[in-house]
């Protein structure tokens, strides 16, 4: 892995800052506090994403904006590969964006998980270390920030050892030995309760011995029971056979009756109509005589004749009575004209002056107005006279075709009524000879029911005892069937009881061949569990310790080396324990990591750490990152002669790209290239 570039935007104390980094030695140069180590925590952002406790959101993205982002471009394997990812602000905490990973020129969005797990992938780190909160592999080989670098040598020796353990991925064996512990655990449990199930064996074999027994004795007791139960079989079957057969006469015998019983109900019917028809037939008859003697003492007239009169009758009076209504409004006017005539007579006679002009009345003309009223009003009571006359003699005549019309009516009414009863005199009589012929028949029908009554009572006689006869067979065949039924019951009884005795064999036998399973998978985890403690957690501390001494060596061997390019004072010598701490010797004696300068304890620090960045190289051989060293501030407390020793390690290191953080200047004369960085109103940026 070679790193390209990287770009910030709202990352801590940067804005917007772009950065180059060319192969070989890199310095990142700057005073204290300038942001160099920030730029060195974005690329492990942009790699792995935000880290509980190590590395959070809140503590990358710049004060007061709401959203930042790491693009980083790398190079894996000659491959160009550019990673982003994002932070965003939210109400309560700083959070991971979607990101996205370039390659090949293909674009692939995806989740901060999904990218680490691809990240990760693509760096060649074990897939056991995939699902790990730190990324240990990269933290001992890569990059450890500077409050780090110490504190592996600082941590109590079973935490150490642990941490190198995970690192190495040799806590596998310790896994492993857990794990085979559960197991034996398990196993003894399952031993516990196999010997419990077990317990009841014998009793289960004792148990199927005593059923046995007893399906033995069932057995030689239906043998006994069966030729009886044939027997009552037989019998029941003659007797059945022979109530059948009587049941089937009695059948015929009650058919016989039911059908007497239907003659005696159908005699009796037709007795009943007999005489309700000879009741109904002397009613007629008398109704008949009566309309007969009625009809004899009237005579018919011509009811043609009567109704032409009445309505030339009923046309002449509608006639004058419209006469009579055209005279009423004549008479009326001239009554009205004699009334008018008075009034001006009277009124002109009492007329002496002109009631407009005041003149005195013209006697002369007075008196030709009187003689022409008279004249008129004499008039009118003429004609008026006329037509009170004409007027009362309408209705004198009016009267008179009024009662004849009335008296047509009646004399038409009864004409109606004898036409009616003729009607039922006709009904009647053919009443009557109905009703003589219903009885002829009925009595034809009685006759011949009491034929066949006599026939029936004759096939009767021979079926006199079969009710008695089938009774009796049919209570012989109950009392065979019900010794058959008992027998049966005991048949069905023993059968039974020997199924019973079978299931319960059966199941027996299923428990008992359940328990030498059981007894056989119990020998098997004896087996195991002996495998198990005697040999195979023995050849996993084996294993576990032959891996750990490999590795031991090697690292110890490049510990002492690293320390020595840095240290050149004989009386100052390191080296590990079995459980890889730091032995310090100075002048012969063993001391303690607290009990050397500032710069003895960094250069045991970075020799560790330069040791165990070469030991995970080695082991894990399929990792992208041996091309790639980061140290953040790994001279501090160094002297100048130390310093010039750190040319002397980056010189043997060889490795194509490194890159140092530090605020030495002396380091800027032995790097390949220098890249500085400043801070100006707390805004960092790359010079």
């Amino acid at each position: 892995m070679i790193l390209k570039a990287v770009r910030l935007q709202n990352i801590r104390s940067y804005t917007q800052a772009a950065i180059e980094f060319p192969e070989g030695s890199t310095l990142l140069a700057g005073d204290i506090g300038t942001g160099k180590s920030t730029i060195l925590l974005a690329i492990e952002f942009a790699l792995f994403g935000i880290k509980r406790g190590q590395l959070n959101g809140a503590s990358l993205l710049r004060h007061g904006r709401k959203e930042g982002s790491v693009e980083l471009h790398f190079e894996v394997n000659g491959k160009e590969i550019v990673v982003k990812r994002g932070l965003k602000r939210g109400k309560e905490d700083v959070q991971q964006d979607t990101g996205y990973v370039v390659m090949d020129g293909v674009k692939t969005e995806g989740t901060a998980v999904e990218l680490k797990s691809k990240i990760l992938e693509l760096l060649g780190y074990p897939k056991e270390l995939l699902t790990k909160s730190k990324d240990l592999v990269y933290r001992y080989t890569v990059y450890t920030p500077q409050e780090e670098m110490k504190q592996i040598l600082l941590e109590h020796k079973d935490t150490r050892l642990d941490i190198l353990r995970r690192v190495f991925n040799v806590d596998k064996y310790k896994r492993i030995r857990e794990n085979a512990s559960i197991l034996v655990k398990d196993l003894r449990e399952r031993m516990k309760k196999a010997e419990g199930q077990l317990s009841s064996l014998d009793e289960k074999k004792r148990q199927k011995t005593a059923y046995e027994q007893e399906i033995t004795g069932l057995k030689e007791r239906l043998v006994a029971l069966l030729p009886e139960l044939e027997k009552q079989q037989k019998a029941y079957e003659e007797k059945k056979k022979e109530a059948e057969q009587n049941e089937k006469a009695l059948k015929e015998s009650n058919e016989l009756k039911s059908r007497l019983n239907v003659l005696e109900a159908e005699l009796k019917n037709k007795v009943a109509l007999h005489e309700r028809s000879r009741k109904e037939r002397e009613d007629a008859e008398r109704q008949r005589n009566t309309l007969e003697s009625e009809l004899g003492k009237k005579g018919r007239e011509d009811m043609k004749k009567i109704r032409q009169q009445l309505a030339d009758k009923e046309e002449a009076y509608e006639k004058l009575e419209r006469e009579a209504k055209a005279l009423l409004p004549q008479l009326n006017a001239h009554e009205f004209q004699q009334t008018q005539s008075k009034k001006l007579i009277d009124k002109i006679s009492a007329l002496n002056k002109c009631p407009f002009c005041l003149q005195d009345v013209d006697i002369h003309h007075k008196d030709h107005i009187l003689s022409t009223e008279h004249e008129n009003m004499a008039n009118a009571r003429a004609h008026a006279l006329k037509h009170r006359k004409e007027l009362d003699e309408a209705e004198a005549q009016l009267k008179k075709l009024k009662e004849e019309i009335r008296m047509l009516k009646e004399q038409e009414g009864r004409q109606q009524l004898l036409a009616v009863k003729e009607e039922q005199l006709a009904e009647k009589k053919k009443a009557v000879k109905q009703l003589e012929e219903q009885q002829q028949v009925l009595k034809r029908e009685i006759g011949v029911i009491n034929q066949q009554k006599l026939e029936l009572s004759q096939r009767l006689i021979p079926f006199k005892e079969a009710e008695k006869t089938y009774e009796q067979s049919r209570r012989d065949a109950e009392t065979l069937r019900a010794r058959t039924h008992e027998l049966a019951l005991q048949k069905n009884s023993l059968d039974k009881e020997g199924e019973g005795l079978v299931r319960l064999i059966s199941n027996l036998e299923k428990e008992l061949s359940a328990m030498e399973e059981v007894r056989l998978k119990l020998n098997g985890w004896l087996q195991m569990q002996n495998w198990l403690e005697e040999s195979f957690l023995n050849l996993m501390a084996v294993m576990e310790k032959h891996v750990l001494l490999q590795i031991y060596r090697e690292f110890n061997e490049i510990f002492q080396k690293w320390f020595a390019v840095l240290i050149e004072d004989q009386n100052l010598n390191v080296r590990l324990d079995d459980e890889f701490s730091p032995v310090i010797e100075q002048n012969g004696f063993e001391t303690s990591l607290e009990n050397l300068s500032g710069g003895e304890r960094t250069a045991v620090s970075l020799a560790y750490r330069l040791a165990l960045n070469k030991v995970i190289n080695d082991v894990i051989s399929d990792i992208k990152t041996k091309d790639l060293l980061i140290l953040d501030e790994p001279t501090d407390g160094f002297s100048s002669e130390q310093l010039d020793k750190v040319r002397d390690v980056l010189e043997q290191l060889n490795i194509r790209q490194i890159i140092l953080v530090s605020h030495e200047s002396k380091i800027e004369s032995f790097v390949d290239h220098v890249v500085r960085v400043s801070k100006d109103e707390h805004v960092s940026s790359v010079i």
